[in-house]
């Protein structure tokens, strides 16, 4: 626990929604997708949470101006830009 619970509560957000983006993506469990964000973030050397923004702002379409840290924004981009290229709605640019 944190003295901080509305950036605690933030936290597990993003995490959430990252593991949200994955399960869309692989189609699979929660604990898999999980287990993902966890082992993208050791490979990396990032912090979860910086991976689960990093996959969160690469599936809205953002990039490192978004306010992601450079080297997270590219592991996403390296382990999951291509499952994210395949699942960009055609009709994005349409307002």
């Amino acid at each position: 626990m944190t003295d901080n619970p509305a950036a605690e509560l933030a936290t597990r957000t993003t995490i959430d929604r990252a593991v949200g983006v994955l399960i869309a993506l692989r189609g699979c469990s929660p604990e898999d997708a999980f287990a993902e964000l966890a082992a993208h973030s050791f490979r990396f050397d990032v912090s979860l949470v910086q991976s689960a923004r990093s996959i969160v702002a690469a599936a809205r379409g953002l990039d490192s101006a978004s306010g992601v840290a450079g080297a997270a924004m590219t592991s996403a981009q390296q382990d999951w830009g291509s499952l994210l290229a395949v699942r960009r709605d055609p009709f994005d640019h349409v307002a």
